[in-house]
């Protein structure tokens, strides 16, 4: 916990998750254009208690995101550890363009986030992560030396287009486009 944090009574911490899983039971049916009174509403909680828990609807985002994405990064915590680079590269790609296909009302939100924090701090988990799996990848000569966070972060930023556009067959979209976008990152 960090310093100026306090633990949240029961209730409260009950509030909390209950107001998470309903915006992402939400965002998942309805995208994230759902209000947060509706949110609220969902979660059996009143508007100024969900408000107090997260004062802005893109403070949800950002908890909901960082929880999903937190998965991702615990199985690449140690690329170099697998043997096949190109596998562990392209899994953790797969990975995270397969959450944005079975979540389509949070995969522009997931790309953005990915996006933001990747790129704000190159301290940061996520852009540490993508950068050492790409490197990985790249010292064993199958990756292409051009290739770039921001090639990697545009991937999943189209797929969340591709997503978007496939309504009742994003699983499968979103699987067809990583396969090809990922063939033209391989080195010959």
């Amino acid at each position: 916990m960090a310093a100026g944090e306090r633990a949240l009574r029961a209730d409260a911490a009950r509030n909390r998750e209950q107001i998470i899983d309903a915006a992402r039971a939400a965002f998942a049916s309805d995208g994230i254009d759902v209000s947060m009174a509706e949110i609220a509403r969902r979660a059996g909680v009143g508007f100024a208690t969900a408000q107090r828990r997260f004062p802005t609807k893109d403070d949800l985002i950002r908890e909901i995101v960082a929880d999903e994405l937190s998965e991702l990064q615990e199985a690449t915590a140690d690329p170099a550890s697998t043997g096949d680079a190109w596998e562990t590269f392209t899994a953790a790609i797969r990975a995270c363009a397969a959450h944005q296909a079975t979540q389509p009302g949070l995969a522009g939100a997931i790309a953005d986030r990915v996006s933001a924090a990747a790129l704000a701090d190159s301290a940061d988990h996520i852009g540490v992560m993508f950068t050492s799996i790409a490197q990985h990848a790249s010292d064993a000569g199958i990756l292409r030396p051009d290739v770039t966070l921001g090639d990697v972060l545009s991937i999943l930023k189209g797929n969340a287009g591709v997503i978007a556009h496939s309504p009742g067959d994003e699983e499968l979209a979103s699987a067809r486009f990583i396969e090809v976008a990922l063939r033209g990152l391989r080195s010959s």
